[in-house]
């Protein structure tokens, strides 16, 4: 019965990051990614706060050091900043399978820093991986599109975050991270917030991306509304998320969590009526086989 129930929790918990991003790509038509980020990360660090002194366990929040989580932290911000950046140009569905590839780099990080044994059967994942990004983004085509090279360089953050996880930050309680991961995030944000009308971006390169290198944006009923819903379908998607991998193995969780890439194809078409063509959908298999191999080839590598 776990099993079924952490299928459950896992399959809610992609489906909470799926809508989460989708309100993210909405509220890129009208606000500011430094200002979602800084009252999202104001919000779930005041939502952990009631948690801990309703449970008395402050202690959960408080890392053992900052020297790793802070430079985690930073991993982490790149990664989510470089990610929604893209998401005015290009589809949920591809800039989520490009974003997909850091397993990949996890893999290959962790032979190169963390001197794990990486053998010719991962080595290939990581060759058809690659193969299946190069066809999403189709360079030298006229379906090019450089902005997909952005969650492809945010995977890569993303999994050098998990590689100084791995690595550097285990002794320090989960929570501990995200508090010191949403403390960073809101103080990039209100850095950025302030310094941008004190150094005033060329207009021509604020109208090409505004999302990015807009001021802040007044705070509107649906702005409020959708950054109080990236807050919430935030914290239930990570909450579930944790709730899955306490459940079952963590070879049956990671797999179904490609499933975000279904539920992504589903709201571009609901949304924004989009479908990938079929070399996208070509590169999402290869990507998300690749992933999956290595996934497998690390509990095996665990196991013995």
């Amino acid at each position: 019965m776990s099993y079924y129930q952490a299928i459950f929790f896992v399959l809610l918990s992609t489906a909470g990051f799926a809508v989460q991003d989708t309100v993210v790509k909405l509220l890129a038509q009208v606000g500011s990614i430094w200002q979602l980020m800084l009252l999202r990360s104001f919000a779930v660090l005041l939502l952990l706060c009631l948690w801990a002194q309703l449970k008395y366990r402050w202690s959960e929040l408080i890392p053992t050091s900052l020297g790793w989580p802070l430079v985690r932290a930073a991993f982490m911000s790149l990664a989510y900043t470089l990610f929604y950046s893209s998401y005015p140009f290009v589809s949920l569905s591809n800039a989520a399978a490009c974003f997909f590839t850091a397993p990949i780099f996890v893999c290959v990080f962790a032979g190169l820093f963390l001197r794990e044994k990486i053998g010719m059967w991962r080595v290939s994942s990581v060759i058809v991986g690659f193969t299946g990004a190069l066809l999403i983004i189709q360079p030298g085509s006229s379906e090019f599109q450089p902005v997909l090279i952005m969650p492809i360089v945010a995977g890569a953050c993303y999994a050098a975050g998990v590689i100084v996880t791995r690595g550097f930050c285990r002794t320090h309680p989960s929570l501990s991270l995200t508090v010191v991961h949403n403390l960073f995030y809101a103080g990039l944000g209100l850095a950025i917030v302030f310094s941008l009308p004190i150094f005033p971006i060329n207009a021509e390169i604020v109208a090409q991306n505004p999302f990015l290198f807009k001021e802040w944006a007044p705070l509107a009923p649906n702005v409020v509304i959708m950054i109080i819903a990236t807050a919430a379908t935030h914290i239930i998607a990570m909450t579930a998320s944790i709730r899955a991998y306490q459940m079952a193995d963590a070879t049956l969780v990671a797999p179904i969590e490609y499933s975000y890439l279904v539920f992504a194809v589903i709201i571009d078409f609901v949304i924004w009526a989009l479908l990938p063509s079929g070399i996208t959908i070509t590169g999402m298999i290869l990507v998300v086989g690749s992933g999956l191999f290595i996934t497998l080839r690390e509990w095996k590598a665990q196991q013995a």
